[in-house]
């Protein structure tokens, strides 16, 4: 007997939902459900798993359907394998935008045939059915079987739909493996095509973005700023390029081309942070409440506003000494309490009382942090966001429990690596090693990141060894092994550069290090081996005559 596929509908519209409803089970071999509110999904995926579900982009008072899935998908209620469709009337650039940045399966704009419904439906089955295989070994966690399996269907006769779903399939999960430059081979063969092909352009530029190479992704993303359908979103990405740079003077030049009112959650942080590094709290401030403002009708998004303001709060108690942090620690309570109130989840009730913790522990008030934390509710993190991930290592830290801080750090580390997002990763890792670095945790991390950078670099997976050295990078710059270890990679890739770490820059720092004699020994074996490293020695020693930046690999 053919099992059939578990259909869940996201509509606030009951008329519209039960139109859809009576479409789909026409077409036979579908269980089909349907809910109003994405509250509504999230309560029964507690318990039960979908193969599809169909969002509708406007959710009435409530988040919108991209925010469902980023949500969800966040708090593992979905699985990979779990189609998105979504259907929307709105056709403004920004929220056709917002759809594609999710790489949904399909795409129909209202008012939609009960012909192009049930074609598009059956063409994602057809697809489904062909990659049910790889899907299952997704589920369970067997990536590069995926992969493979998806390699051998494609050397088959498919048709050219049919073809592009599975390629765009195995792009995704290259990308999630770290196999960047297969990835990138993939998105550049379809966009040869059609250059017009955005999930093929965000993923080309997320390969970018992840393999460190920012001057490309400058490239890509200047060639989007003309189209309205990619402009915000550029913007963001620019920004945060930016940002990890300290070039907060051009991070809010980007940011201000994003009207306040478009500006997503984790666009607004990265802005507010701007603000902050720059010492205009007040200005944080003013942009957080003017923000729960304009979503004052939408509860999920006030709500989360609210906490974001909160912890805001706690940051600028924490940047003062202890007999001035009283008023910043009233309003963080108080505004944490207004974004729990009358709500019954358990992750929005740990957030809460994780956020109310740290601000005992800025108290000095380390007992009443330490009850909270023995709640039955506050041991659980298996769907806990990153954010609540973050605030609840600073607190253990703060208590003593060194072994809890760094296992919520690590699971932090993974959950901001899976945000969608540009500006959802970026605040996030810049908040992770604050707390790594405020909890003085900073050199024992470092140190953990540097030997998963070798374990890497002798596993020849020379771009995981890159992030993580410049993870250990970021927490001890003045390390002479971290840096060694970075050029060696950098060289061993034929990179000029990692995100905002210049291979010239790198070879300078280390030649004007003192260096016990293993790491001099060390850096006369790379010269020897590299002669860039003394082609960048040289345009040093010569800065009129001689370029700075270093040469380019053949």
């Amino acid at each position: 007997m053919v099992q059939k596929i578990r259909v869940a509908i996201i509509e606030d519209n009951a008329t519209a939902r039960a139109t859809i409803r009576s479409h789909l089970i026409t077409m036979g071999n579908l269980e089909v459900s349907s809910f109003s509110t994405g509250s509504e999904l999230r309560n029964v995926l507690r318990k039960q798993h979908f193969e599809l579900l169909i969002f509708d982009f406007h959710l009435g008072q409530r988040r919108n359907g991209v925010e469902w899935v980023q949500a969800l998908r966040q708090a593992d209620f979905i699985r990979p394998s779990t189609g998105i469709i979504f259907l929307t009337a709105d056709r403004m650039p920004q929220t056709i935008g917002q759809i594609i940045d999710i790489h949904p399966d399909l795409l129909l704009l209202k008012p939609y045939t009960i012909n192009s419904l049930q074609r598009g439906l059956n063409h994602y089955l057809e697809y489904r059915e062909q990659a049910s295989k790889a899907l299952l070994y997704l589920d369970d966690g067997y990536c590069d079987k995926a992969i493979s399996l998806l390699e051998e269907q494609l050397k088959g006769a498919l048709s050219a739909r049919l073809r592009s779903d599975l390629e765009k399939l195995r792009a995704r999960l290259l990308l999630q493996e770290h196999r960047y430059a297969e990835a990138l081979s993939i998105y550049h063969q379809v966009l040869q095509q059609s250059d017009k092909v955005l999930w093929a352009q965000w993923g080309k530029l997320k390969c970018q973005f992840l393999m460190g190479n920012w001057p490309d992704c400058q490239e890509s993303l200047d060639a989007m700023l003309d189209t309205l359908l990619t402009r915000d979103k550029a913007f963001e990405w620019l920004a945060c390029l930016s940002f990890e740079q300290a070039a907060y003077e051009k991070t809010e030049y980007y940011l201000d081309h994003i009207q306040d009112s478009d500006l997503s959650l984790p666009a607004t942080r990265l802005k507010t942070m701007t603000y902050q590094r720059q010492n205009r709290v007040i200005e944080s401030i003013d942009l957080l409440q003017k923000k729960r403002e304009y979503n004052r009708s939408t509860k999920e998004r006030f709500d989360e506003f609210t906490f974001e303001l909160a912890e805001f709060y706690l940051s600028i108690a924490q940047d003062n000494p202890m007999n001035n942090r009283a008023e910043s620690l009233t309003q963080a309570r108080k505004l944490a309490g207004v974004a729990a109130r009358s709500q019954g989840d358990s992750l929005v009730r740990q957030r809460h009382d994780y956020l109310l913790a740290y601000s005992y522990v800025l108290e000095d008030q380390g007992a009443k942090a330490r009850n909270l934390t023995q709640r039955e509710h506050m041991q659980v993190f298996n769907r806990s966001s990153a954010n609540t991930l973050i605030t609840a290592a600073r607190v253990f830290s703060a208590l003593g429990n060194e072994t809890q801080a760094l296992y919520l750090l690590d699971m932090a580390k993974v959950k901001s690596e899976l945000g969608e997002m540009p500006a959802e990763q970026q605040t996030l890792q810049s908040r992770l090693i604050s707390a790594e670095k405020e909890s003085g945790l900073a050199h024992s991390r470092a140190d953990v990141f540097n030997e998963q950078g070798q374990q890497l670099f002798v596993k020849e997976a020379y771009q995981e060894a890159l992030a993580a050295f410049y993870h250990a990078l970021q927490l001890r710059p003045a390390m002479p092994a971290i840096a060694l270890n970075m050029l060696q990679t950098l060289l061993v890739e034929q990179q000029n550069s990692y995100r905002n770490v210049y291979l010239n820059h790198l070879v300078q720092q280390i030649q004007q290090s003192e260096l016990t004699e293993t790491n001099q020994q060390r850096f006369a074996r790379l010269q020897k081996k590299f002669p860039q490293i003394n082609e960048v020695l040289r345009a040093a020693a010569n800065p009129d005559t001689a370029n700075p930046v270093a040469p380019d690999y053949p």
